[in-house]
């Protein structure tokens, strides 16, 4: 058997991978206006994640009516005999919660403010110094708007006692 040199081999040994993929290609498809290796922004997300909002469900907020606001002093009125004996409400607080949502759930306020907003609309502010759920809560038209937290009391100071060194 003749020995092939080796001038020969290195020009094949090139040319046969190339060969062969060019032939697995070919197999494979003559269109190729359907491969596509770049995949269209729209099918890379959700479409409940896009920010168009359409398909968010949206929270519904019941009417408010005359029991749902504090007084001057930060009273509300006594709870229907169906909502209980005016025991406290356990659970946390959200915006858009009325006014006597959360003083059932955090309790007199040690700083009641009821007035008037920009455009006339009634504005409330309720401060907690202490308690479960300290803080500064802004009402607007009844609706918690603004939760901000409140600044912790200066802790009281004590008496520092001097040890006067014998000389």
């Amino acid at each position: 058997m003749k020995r092939i040199g080796p001038a020969l081999v290195r020009p094949l040994s090139r040319a046969l991978p190339a060969g062969v993929v060019v032939l697995a290609l070919g197999a494979c498809s003559t269109d190729l206006s359907s491969l596509n290796l770049i995949p269209k922004s729209d099918n890379l997300l959700d479409s409940r994640l896009t920010f168009g909002g359409a398909q968010i469900p949206t929270q519904t907020v019941r009417p408010l009516t005359a029991a749902d606001f504090v007084d001057a002093d930060g009273r509300c009125p006594p709870p229907e005999a169906a909502e209980g004996e005016g025991a406290a409400i356990a659970g946390g607080i959200a915006l858009q919660m009325s006014e006597c949502e959360v003083v059932r759930r955090a309790g007199a306020a040690d700083r009641v403010e009821v007035g008037t907003g920009e455009q006339g609309e009634r504005a409330v502010t309720l401060t907690y110094l202490r308690g479960a759920w300290p803080g500064i809560y802004r009402f607007t038209e009844g609706r918690l708007k603004v939760m901000e937290r409140a600044s912790e009391p200066a802790p009281a100071r004590q008496r520092a006692t001097k040890s006067r060194a014998k000389s």
